[in-house]
C-alpha cells in the first residue's frame, strides 16, 4: 500500500508539473486581456467650427462622423461608412440622444441609425434633444473591419442651434464592450451620483416595476419600439418605483428612457412576451 501511495503521489507531482506552464499561460492571458482592454480617451481643445467637425473617434486619420452646422440653424450628426449614432425617430426626423453622464452605451440597450439616416441633433430652438444643452453625450457605434466598438462624444449646442462646441470623445477598445457616457477609465466614471435603474421582471407578460435608488422628482418614463418610435409614456413620476402595465403593447423588444429635469438619466432594454 505504501508503494502504491508513492506512485500516486509521484503521478500527481508529474501532472502538476505538466500543468504549471498551462496555468502560467492562462494567468498571462487573463492579465494581458485586462491590460489591453482599455478606454481610448481623446481630450481636445474645445472647438466650435464654422461648419463641419470631422470626428475621428479612434484617431486613425479616417473621419468616422461629421458633426455639421448648416445655414438653416441646424446641427447634424452624419455617420460615415457603416458607423452609427443612437437616437429616436419622431415627426419623420431622426433625433440623436443628448445623454447625461453614466448612461450605458451598448448595442442591446439602444436603437442605432447609420449613414442612411443622418440625425438632426438640433434645429432652431425646439427640434431635437440638443438645443441649449451643455456637456451632453452623443452615443456612437464604430465599425472597423469585422469589429464593433462603442463610444461617446461630449458637446454643447447653442439654444438657437446656431453653433456647437465639441470638447472630447472616447471609445472602448474591446470589441462589443459597453461604455458609459463620460467614462474615461475602466471601472471609473467621473459622475459619483450615478442613478441605478432596474427593471423587474424582465421579460414580463402583463406588468413590470421600475426602481431607482434615489427619489425621482417629476420624472418621465418613455417607451420606444425597436424603430425608436414612442409607444407609451408615463409623466410626473415621483418616488423610487414606477409600476408599468403592458396595456396594448405587442410582444417584442422595447427601449425605456428615464428623464428628469429634461435630462436622460438611464436607458434600458425590456422584453414583453406572451
Amino acid at each position: 500500500m505504501i508503494i502504491n501511495t508513492g506512485k500516486k503521489m509521484k503521478t500527481k507531482i508529474i501532472f502538476l508539473k505538466k500543468m504549471a506552464p498551462l496555468c502560467c499561460f492562462m494567468i498571462l492571458f487573463v492579465f494581458n486581456s485586462k491590460l489591453y482592454s482599455q478606454i481610448i480617451y481623446t481630450d481636445i481643445t474645445d472647438e466650435t467650427p464654422n461648419a463641419t467637425y470631422s470626428l475621428d473617434l479612434n484617431n486613425d486619420t479616417i473621419a468616422d462622423f461629421l458633426i455639421q452646422f448648416d445655414l438653416i440653424d441646424r446641427v447634424m450628426c452624419k455617420p460615415q461608412n457603416n458607423n452609427a449614432y443612437s437616437g429616436d425617430f419622431a415627426g419623420g426626423i431622426h433625433l440623436p440622444w443628448a445623454l447625461s453622464s453614466s448612461v450605458s452605451i451598448c448595442d442591446s440597450l439602444m436603437t442605432w441609425y447609420d449613414s442612411g439616416n443622418p440625425g438632426t441633433m438640433a434645429w432652431g430652438t425646439s427640434t431635437g434633444h440638443w438645443p441649449g444643452e451643455s456637456n451632453k453625450y452623443l452615443a456612437l457605434k464604430l465599425i472597423v473591419g469585422a469589429n464593433t466598438y462603442y463610444g461617446w462624444a461630449r458637446l454643447d449646442v447653442q439654444a438657437s442651434s446656431s453653433s456647437f462646441t465639441i470638447k472630447d470623445y472616447a471609445y472602448e477598445s474591446t470589441p462589443n464592450a459597453c461604455i458609459e457616457s463620460g467614462q474615461i477609465v475602466l471601472g471609473i466614471n467621473g459622475n459619483t451620483t450615478k442613478r441605478i435603474f432596474s427593471v423587474f421582471p424582465n421579460p414580463f407578460i402583463t406588468s413590470a416595476t421600475f426602481q431607482v435608488v434615489d427619489n425621482l422628482k417629476n420624472a418621465t418614463l418613455t417607451i420606444c419600439n425597436a424603430y425608436g418610435q414612442t409607444v407609451k409614456q408615463v409623466k410626473n413620476i415621483m418616488g423610487l418605483t414606477v409600476p408599468l402595465s403592458r396595456d396594448t403593447l405587442q410582444s417584442g423588444i422595447y427601449f425605456i428612457r428615464l428623464e428628469e429635469e429634461n435630462k436622460i438619466i438611464a436607458i434600458k432594454k425590456i422584453i414583453i412576451i406572451d
